[in-house]
């Protein structure tokens, strides 16, 4: 007996073609996170809420990369040796990127830093840094695997 009730989502599209709305999410919030660091004056609160939406993006990155449906084992599955050291590295980034977001919210939270600090500033920097290399490799696999352009660092 057949079903006519369609298959999930995640079944029946597959994570390549549902891939840009979730890089134009990060790249929102990597974009307005930057902004909010390069204010004039900005405040840690600013900051902080600008860093809470990185946050929340980047998981959700995260688990559509590496989700079981997710576009690292599609492209696992549809070229297997064209993409496993590049998805090894990216999957190394998005533990280093998260680790850097708590190491910043952390120094954010404290009372003996400011906005100013040295280490606040390098840390801020690094975080934007690394956010836009891992968006250029991501850009970079997806061209390389799929032919599919979809911008690295806009």
């Amino acid at each position: 007996m057949s079903s006519s009730a369609p298959l999930p989502l995640s079944h029946s599209v597959r994570a390549v073609d549902r891939v840009q709305p979730q890089r134009d999410q990060l790249r929102v919030a990597h974009s307005s996170f930057e902004q909010a660091c390069s204010q004039p004056e900005p405040s840690i609160e600013q900051v902080r809420s600008a860093l809470a939406a990185l946050r929340d993006s980047f998981h959700v990155h995260v688990q559509f990369a590496e989700g079981p449906d997710g576009l690292f084992v599609e492209m696992q599955d549809d070229a297997p040796l064209e993409s496993a050291a590049d998805v090894d590295r990216l999957r190394r980034d998005h533990i280093i990127i998260d680790s850097l977001i708590d190491r910043t919210d952390e120094l954010l939270a404290s009372d003996a830093v400011g906005l100013g600090d040295e280490r606040v500033s390098e840390t801020i920097s690094e975080l934007i840094r690394l956010i836009a290399q891992h968006r250029r490799r991501g850009a970079e696999l997806l061209h390389n695997v799929y032919g599919v352009d979809v911008g690295g660092s806009g």
